[in-house]
């Protein structure tokens, strides 16, 4: 998916990514299968 584009139909699966949290402990979209997850982005703003 290109930056700005359209992004995800609806109930469409996300692509696979992962994050680093403030402790530095690495987190992948696939460990959390099957599961509810509750994505929050915020952008700093400082």
């Amino acid at each position: 998916m290109a930056p700005g584009g359209p992004g995800p139909r609806v109930g469409s699966a996300a692509e696979p990514f992962a994050l680093t949290d403030v402790g530095g402990t690495v987190h992948r979209l696939e460990e959390f299968r099957g599961q509810w997850l509750l994505l929050v982005f915020h952008r700093h703003l400082g």
